[in-house]
């Protein structure tokens, strides 16, 4: 297969999966997914594979709080793997590309979410309001989609095309004074976010469940698969205690 067909059908599946974590959530976005593919496309899935789990172990805590935008891995991995492969295999080159190509994901993602998706939002409403189905089937998913092929699909295609010269072009093209101020306003709005997020908790019953939660990940260090098990049980002893014990008294 030529190297243009190989950036072809990773930019293809770079946009599907973009929409994928737009739409429907199958989660074919995540890196442990993302890498083997592209592997698989460039005819060195072993190496596809390593990339993904280093790049899912680097963004396993990362996630979309509010309306903070974190650091993008989809792209990243797609165009990490890319690299690694031309470049012979290894994970060190990926490890080194994965993050600074995720500042890219996260500039085009901020920019998606904050201006163009409000617009189409903006057109959406419009038609409604004419009664146009054609209008809200067109900015809800045709062009958005598009947007989405523009934005993640042209760039791993040129990334994976013309190598990693380019990319790197592309990382030092950004001022660090973007950088700097994606990282430190993401953080700010991040904060915001889960207050947003907490302030949905209408139940002030639960509230105690969520204080356990951050005394544990703060104090005690526990990482977040730990945090994840402590939940699981807490949902549990409180369905059978607190729920089944409703039924019971109830049957009495």
């Amino acid at each position: 297969m030529s190297l243009f067909m190989q950036a072809f059908l990773v930019a293809l599946f770079v946009t599907v999966a973009f929409i994928d974590s737009h739409t429907t959530q199958i989660h074919i976005f995540r890196p442990i997914v993302v890498g083997p593919v592209v592997g698989l496309i460039m005819g060195d899935a072993a190496t596809g594979f390593a990339v993904g789990v280093t790049v899912e172990l680097m963004f396993l805590a990362v996630i979309f709080v509010g309306t903070a935008v974190p650091p993008n891995p989809t792209i990243s991995t797609a165009i990490a793997t890319g690299i690694a492969i031309l470049a012979g295999g290894g994970t060190d080159i990926a490890v080194a590309t994965a993050l600074p190509v995720s500042f890219i994901g996260q500039v085009a993602e901020t920019v998606q979410n904050s201006v163009i998706n409000v617009w189409f939002m903006h057109r959406v409403e419009k038609a409604v309001e004419r009664l146009d189905k054609r209008g809200i089937v067109l900015n809800n998913l045709v062009f958005p989609m598009i947007v989405n092929a523009v934005l993640y699909g042209v760039p791993t295609f040129l990334a994976i095309y013309f190598g990693a010269s380019y990319v790197q072009g592309i990382i030092d093209a950004i001022p660090d004074q973007i950088i700097t101020g994606l990282s430190v306003g993401g953080s700010m709005i991040g904060a915001v976010g889960f207050a947003l997020l907490l302030g949905s908790i209408k139940a002030k019953k639960f509230w105690p469940f969520c204080l356990l939660g951050f005394f544990v990940a703060s104090y005690l260090e526990i990482n977040m698969i730990g945090v994840a098990v402590l939940a699981v049980v807490c949902v549990a002893m409180y369905y059978y205690f607190v729920i089944e014990g409703e039924k019971d008294s109830k049957q009495v």
